[in-house]
């Protein structure tokens, strides 16, 4: 009995994650080339996607005669495609290049649902079309200038904003790339012609915006890279400020860390400090005090005419000479007895 086109699929996307299974792919292909009316438009996208990921397991003329007969299976059903699989199909066609297919499947993405794209699916679609129909190319021209539109700063209008205009903008920061796609974008438009005004936008993101701060450790050196081979970033108007905020924002983070030991290390002196040193001229407390004029013990800065509690009041509340030996500041008349 033959298999269906759900079996079909099963087939194919398991040999996507199984190396034993990759020689299925041309039989499921072969299967699906002859029935391509058959197959729901959705299953065949995603066939189409795991036949590409599956490289040089198909051959040649038999994935061209595949997307021959997809072409014809797709073309017509376009507009009905959800955003999702329209995204998979030119991910999955792009590598393909130049084709009847990609270009319907561009004009219907970017000619007609452009602005229904999230940022996510947006730059996955630049993506394969940049790959497979060339920079040049008037839809991704377009689809650049649409680009630069989303990316621009927005006026500071806060204040006048309403209520759905303040929502929307909110719902916008949440859902917009994050900053290691911004500097994946201006790697893959590199190759687009008048893809100037797009860096400047970028950069702009990553500068004026702050968000280079958002950049992991691989976003950080993809940038770094397209700054030393002046591709991409690399032709940012203000590259040079961009590279110094790339290289200050790595400094930061170990700075602040220096300083965080230093001033525990400051804190420990600090602390000890006052252990040793006299609480009211903050003289070392061996060297006895010289705010209390001599009246406060060199030991334990407790004053003298209480008595020492360090010495075990073996000496001189006055003079701190040993009190057997008599006290120094009263001519040796006064013994420890009297001095109490």
């Amino acid at each position: 009995a033959t298999l269906g086109p759900p079996k079909l699929l099963e087939l194919a996307v398991a040999s996507t994650k199984s190396a034993s299974l990759v020689a299925v792919v041309g039989a499921v292909a072969r299967a699906a080339a002859g029935a391509e009316n058959a197959w729901p438009t959705s299953d065949l996208v995603r066939l189409l996607l795991a036949i590409a990921k599956t490289k040089g397991a198909l051959p040649a003329e038999e994935k061209i005669a595949l997307l021959q007969r997809a072409a014809s299976a797709l073309t017509p059903e376009l507009a009905a495609l959800p955003a999702a699989d329209l995204v998979r199909l030119v991910l999955a066609i792009s590598s393909d290049g130049h084709s009847q297919l990609l270009v319907a499947a561009a004009e219907e993405a970017v000619g007609q649902r452009i602005s229904c794209f999230p940022p996510a699916q947006l730059f996955i679609l630049t993506q394969g079309l940049v790959q497979g129909l060339g920079g040049s190319h008037v839809l991704v021209q377009k689809l650049i200038e649409f680009w630069i539109e989303c990316l621009k700063e927005p006026a500071n209008s806060a204040d006048c904003d309403d209520e759905v205009t303040k929502r929307r903008r909110e719902l916008e920061q949440r859902a917009r790339l994050s900053a290691d796609h911004l500097v994946q974008l201006a790697r893959i438009t590199s190759s687009a012609a008048s893809n100037g005004p797009l860096i400047e936008a970028i950069g702009g993101q990553l500068l004026s915006g702050g968000r280079v701060r958002e950049l992991s450790e691989a976003g950080r050196k993809a940038a770094e890279a397209q700054l030393s081979a002046e591709l991409g970033l690399g032709q940012y108007s203000r590259r040079d400020r961009l590279r110094r905020a790339l290289t200050g924002g790595g400094r930061s983070r170990s700075c602040s860390r220096s300083r965080m030991v230093r001033s525990r290390s400051r804190s420990r002196s600090r602390c000890l400090n006052r252990r040793l040193r006299c609480g009211l001229c903050q003289r070392r407390r061996s060297a006895g005090c010289r705010q209390s004029d001599g009246l406060c013990c060199g030991l334990c800065q407790r004053r003298r005419r209480v008595g020492c509690r360090l010495s075990g009041s073996l000496r001189c509340c006055l003079c701190q000479s040993s009190r057997v030996a008599g006290c120094r500041l009263s001519g040796g008349e006064l013994n420890a007895r009297n001095l109490r």
